[in-house]
């Protein structure tokens, strides 16, 4: 066990298992949490987790080291615990380091102070630098740090003025802004898009006969992907479907190498935010020459497959072709046609729904069988009024609709990641590995608490997860289960090395439906088109050589593109919650921390912390962290607040320039807030 890496031997000679954080490292103080605590990240090293936490610690023995500014970095003897943090207590300081900013101006008198609208890091920034830049109140400014610092607070440079807090557009500003999306194309890039038109039908199979469709969000506007069916009339395969998804041929208009395609690379993937998408491609093409937009000649590359009645794949053929779309439909007008709502607007498209469906159910039955993993959490939509105000917080609905597309998309994934795999073919996997030991571990004692058993077998299935999900369906932990499931996952990535994908049991699986959004699809039709000899425009040999560092890369604008995704829900939440100071709502337990209770509110899915010292000061008595049962405990008030429990709570502040929402519990008194306002930065202390 010690030579496959599970165990280790310390110094001591005894064994322990082995938690992936080495006895020494460099950390670099990233941010102050909301309960003072210092928080790192690691510097040359990583934890199996790549989610654990890391908490600066001062020294015991050495009172010099005992303070780290935010950027700083300090030599750390580490210590892996068991509720998925690390401590990192500070051997010896390392040299101070700037960085940028993203912050809000507030003006002073003489000077500014500029408050990063992240709330993980410092949020009271001193500078001098107001009258070349003309600053004003709530200017969103990029600043870089000087590595310095005046009355104990870090100085910094004003770079470059961004926009305005509360204005139209500001969130959009400071979330490219923050996550480093590039928004503006380069001037080759668009002049290649320009000159784009109708494709050459020249050696393409002619799909147009075939009543292809797309079936997208109301809010669509670039369609990757159009579908077909109909039952095999074959006596072999009684019962089966045979299947196309055309795609849309984005390997004709983007040639590798070309300023279009440099640029491509460097995105990634588009950026969907609320109020708008920044693509991967100029909009003439994302949403002209490459969409399939309905009685639009265009091009595709395509795939032919055959079913059984159980879903199993038979057979498939690639094919590069020309496409008409005969019917642009949404997720919520197929499912009324379905239902009889409503009846569809022409006998073909009826048809085809019917037929659709029909393969559906075999492809789902395929699905079953394999037991992959299935998460249905709800998923909350920004509405905006006319003047780009937020008017509501909806649940975005779900219908079978989003479900039959899936399974033909992960058909054609499928497809293309076996012919390529079987040919020895360059291949951008999608891989997503078993969940870590130590998440595996943490779960498995919240399940037990909650009366659930996970099996201890070393080798995790999907359907060890999805008979718990099963069996909490109905029950007052089913979302908090869920989520805690959903949090153990490894993230899945993109890999030219393949080792299958754990949470949809497969073997072999990529990308390849959606290529005007994401580079690593794009890829994949390359490989395609020069192992199957549909084009002079295949994967060249030198790009092939770079996939396991685009892989990478693809893999982190990825986290890049969620991450600003959610931020940016995250700050509309908040912007609608703002003139809600003092109201009461319901909400659950998302999640439990030694510094307090993360509550997702049912209505609107806002999320927000109540401090622990916050309960404790309404309770009037010291709260207990319990790690293993998820849960905050006041023992004298006999009251227990666990992990998915119903909560109801008092809006106290809402931060608009950090996204950060405060709660207290409705049902006692509301703290006193004002003494116990954040410290200047000076002042603060770490956690001895």
């Amino acid at each position: 066990m010690e030579g496959e890496g599970l165990i280790i031997r310390a110094q001591n000679r005894r064994y322990s298992i082995a938690t992936g954080v080495p006895p020494v490292g460099i950390v670099e103080a990233h941010s102050i949490d909301e309960n003072g605590e210092l928080v790192g990240k690691a510097i040359g090293w990583k934890a199996n987790s790549g989610n654990s936490r890391i908490i600066i610690l001062s020294s015991q023995k050495n009172s010099k080291h005992q303070t780290l500014a935010v950027g700083d970095r300090a030599l750390v003897r580490l210590k892996a615990t068991s509720n998925m943090e690390i401590e990192a207590r500070i051997m010896k300081r390392l040299q101070e380091r700037s960085g940028t900013i993203i912050g809000v101006v507030k003006k002073t008198e003489h000077n500014a102070e500029i408050r990063s609208v992240d709330r993980r890091g410092p949020q009271d920034i001193y500078t001098e630098d107001i009258s070349e830049h003309n600053i004003e109140d709530g200017d969103i400014v990029l600043t870089r740090l000087e590595g310095k610092k005046v009355y104990g607070r870090p100085q910094a440079t004003i770079e470059k003025v961004l926009g305005k807090i509360g204005k139209p557009g500001a969130i959009e500003i400071i979330v490219c802004a923050s996550h480093d999306i590039p928004e503006e194309f380069s001037k080759e890039s668009k002049a290649e898009a320009l000159v784009a038109g109708p494709p050459n039908p020249k050696g393409r199979e002619d799909l147009t006969t075939i009543p292809l469709v797309t079936i997208d969000d109301e809010d669509a506007r670039d369609f990757d992907d159009a579908v077909w069916a109909e039952p095999d009339k074959s006596q072999e395969n009684s019962g089966g479907w045979n299947l196309i998804t055309a795609i849309a041929d984005v390997s004709s208009y983007v040639k590798a190498g070309q300023a279009l395609d440099k640029e491509a690379q460097k995105r990634g993937n588009s950026v969907y935010l609320p109020s708008k998408v920044i693509p991967m491609l100029p909009e003439s093409l994302s949403n002209e020459w490459c969409s399939l937009k309905p009685n639009e000649t265009r091009a595709c590359i395509a795939v032919r497959v055959c079913v059984s009645k159980t879903g199993e794949i038979k057979h498939y053929r690639f094919i590069r072709g020309i496409m008409r779309s005969v019917a642009r439909l949404t997720y919520r007008e197929v499912d009324a046609y379905k239902r009889g709502g409503s009846p569809p607007p022409t006998k073909t498209i009826g048809d085809q729904i019917k037929n659709l469906y029909g393969a559906y159910e075999a492809l789902r039955h395929a699905r079953i069988n394999r037991n992959t993993l299935d998460f249905d959490l709800p998923e909350k939509r920004i509405v905006f009024g006319r003047s780009g105000e937020v008017t509501s917080i909806e649940t975005r609905p779900h219908y079978d609709s989003h479900r039959l597309i899936e399974e033909f998309m992960i058909t054609a994934n499928v497809a293309a990641a076996e012919v390529l795999s079987k040919a020895k073919a360059p291949c951008m996997y999608r891989i997503h590995d078993q969940p870590p030991l130590d998440k595996s571990e943490t779960l498995r004692a919240y399940l037990k608490g909650l009366g659930y058993k996970l099996s201890r077998s070393r080798q995790l299935r999907p359907q060890h997860f999805q008979q718990i999900l099963e069996k909490s369906k109905g029950t007052k932990h089913e979302e908090a289960i869920s989520l805690m499931i959903l949090r153990s996952q490894s993230q899945a990535e993109y890999n030219p090395k393949n080792t299958g994908h754990f949470g949809l049991n497969i073997d072999r699986y990529s990308h390849f439906t959606s290529p005007i959004r994401r580079y690593s699809d794009l890829l994949v039709h390359r490989s395609l088109i020069a192992q199957l000899n549909l084009g002079n425009d295949g994967l060249p040999e030198a790009v092939a050589q770079q996939f396991p560092e685009l892989g990478a890369h693809l893999s982190q604008t990825e986290r890049r593109a969620v991450n600003a995704e959610r931020n940016a829900v995250d700050r509309y939440k908040t912007l609608f919650m703002a003139d809600k100071i003092g109201a009461k709502f319901v909400g659950k337990v998302s999640s439990v921390t030694r510094f307090g209770l993360f509550i997702l509110l049912d209505d609107s899915g806002a999320d927000g912390l109540i401090p622990i010292r916050h309960i404790g000061q309404q309770l009037g008595e010291r709260i207990q962290y319990d790690s293993s049962r998820q849960a905050l405990i006041a023992q004298q008030a006999d009251k227990n607040y666990g992990l998915g429990d119903a909560i109801s709570v008092r809006l106290e502040t809402a931060d608009c320039v950090t996204s950060g929402l405060i709660f207290s519990l409705s049902d006692f008194d509301s703290p006193d807030i004002s003494r116990q306002r954040r410290k200047p930065f000076r002042r603060r202390r770490l956690r001895r």
